[in-house]
């Protein structure tokens, strides 16, 4: 990275909002504009994943397959967006959405392609199943990919049904029941594994013909399909190829959306670029690997299905407690947004300010750079686990998306209580923060990863900070286990 780039950034990270009353304003609104998994505890103010809603830097943080807090440079972007805001209206609300789009697709866009903002990853499910249900004018069959290793919400949502009890928009819902205007859709979820019962990965081939299969049969009965492929799981693993993707698209034109699930972020943006111009729409996240406030999301679309869509029928309120008028573009805000509630969610804004703000400054270091970066970390991972004989891979064959490692206790020992531990601080040092428990067959993972502004900072700094943390995180991890 440029001499005069890490001098920017070491300037801006130490840079906080101008008064405490200005910290505490972004504070709130950091962390509102999301369901109850945002909210933060009125004793601890941390949100239920342990996450406060400002920088925490004196802790641990291994946990971007989760959740982590918002970095001090992307903190001083997300104060930077709301003085803008509210300094005499130097940015408006509708051009400050607007610029965050572009910022976006200027970083992972294809020609034509357009960004829908959603509140988190659970979210750009149920937009995805609306632009789809709009797409189908009939029945629709969804295939999603791992339900397990995704998100909890997401059998749910990708069923068309609340998965809360709270929408993001601050609304009570009832849990479980089909969102309001979809009660009568013709929607069916299938489920595609990437794990044996054992545990054990499946191969891609019989990955890809499962869902080959399901979408035959799907269209066979006179249903559009909404196929998902996994581009990184929980434990870091694919489910359905692009290549196979390509095929099915390429077979049933018009009868099929194929979506990309890349919460995790862990793919490059070539990645995202090329599935984009193949006709492939993504979703993202700003809050795993890129490093931002939980919970940020966005669907982008390819310019073939954002063409079909701006011809679509008005839909109706169905998203209103989950999506704000000012998350749509332009072109589509009329038939898809008109009806909703809520004409913009700050907090999601300024979530995606700072989430954008890592990821830019990740996108400038050159792409092997940042490759020998993470394959670094990794290396460091797999050798202090290999140190330990009471810790073992959960996937013998190493990471499969660089970055994220998962690991079981060798004797097969649920590591729950030891995860608690080290995220509170008990008997350690300070709090280490790793990825929430997974369940891979009959074992437990802990995660053990890395985030943009770690490896943004390596690039700048060198591995001493990360390897120190690792050890320190290791050997707090062997004191709770005992």
């Amino acid at each position: 990275m440029a001499a005069a780039t890490r001098v920017q950034r070491s300037e801006r990270d130490g840079v906080a909002p101008a008064t405490a009353a200005s910290e505490a304003r972004l504070r709130l609104l950091i962390a509102s504009g999301g369901d109850d998994r945002i909210w933060l505890d009125p004793v601890t103010r941390r949100n239920r994943y342990g996450v406060p809603a400002s920088p925490a830097p004196d802790e641990i943080w291994l946990s971007s397959s989760t959740a982590a807090p918002v970095s001090p440079h992307g903190w001083t972007a997300a104060g930077e967006a709301l003085d803008r805001l509210t300094d005499g209206g130097r940015t408006t609300i509708a051009a400050w959405f607007e610029a965050l789009r572009r910022r976006l697709l200027a970083l992972y866009g294809a020609p034509g392609a357009a960004a829908v903002l959603a509140a988190s990853g659970t979210e750009t499910e149920l937009v995805a199943l609306q632009l789809a249900l709009a797409l189908a004018g009939g029945p629709l069959v969804n295939i999603v990919v791992a339900p397990a290793e995704t998100g909890s919400g997401v059998p749910a949502a990708a069923a068309g049904r609340h998965f809360l009890g709270r929408a993001s928009l601050g609304r009570a819902v009832a849990q479980g029941e089909r969102l309001a205007g979809w009660e009568g859709a013709e929607l069916s979820l299938q489920t595609v594994e990437i794990r044996k019962a054992s545990g054990a990965p499946r191969s891609q081939a019989d990955v890809d013909f499962e869902a080959a299969m399901r979408v035959d049969r799907a269209v066979a009965a006179g249903a559009f399909a909404l196929l998902h492929v996994l581009d990184a799981s929980k434990t870091g693993r694919p489910g359905v190829s692009r290549s196979a993707a390509r095929d099915i698209l390429a077979r049933y034109p018009g009868r099929v959306m194929v979506v990309v699930d890349a919460c995790q972020l862990r793919c490059a943006g070539a990645d995202i670029r090329r599935d984009l111009a193949e006709g492939l729409a993504v979703m993202i996240t700003g809050s795993k690997f890129a490093g931002g406030p939980a919970f940020c999301g966005a669907l982008l679309l390819p310019s073939a299905i954002a063409e079909r869509l701006a011809e679509a029928p008005a839909f109706g309120r169905a998203l209103a407690p989950y999506s704000a008028a000012l998350d749509w573009p332009a072109r589509l805000r009329r038939r898809f947004a008109s009806a909703l509630a809520h004409p913009a969610n700050l907090g999601l804004g300024l979530r995606w300010s700072a989430a954008l703000a890592e990821i830019e400054a990740f996108e400038a270091i050159p792409a092997a750079r940042r490759g020998a970066l993470l394959a670094a970390f990794d290396t460091a991972v797999l050798a202090r686990v290999a140190a330990d004989p009471s810790l073992a891979l959960a996937d013998p064959e190493g990471a499969a998306a660089p970055g994220l490692v998962p690991i079981v206790h060798a004797d097969g020992s649920d590591p729950r209580a030891v995860y608690e531990a080290l995220g509170q601080g008990e008997r350690i040092s300070r709090p280490c923060h790793l990825g929430q428990p997974v369940v891979v067959g009959p074992k437990t993972a802990l995660r053990v990863c890395a985030s943009m502004p770690m490896i943004t900072n390596a690039a700048e700094l060198g591995m001493a900070k990360t390897e120190a943390d690792l050890d320190e995180a290791f050997a707090s991890w062997a004191r709770l286990r005992g």
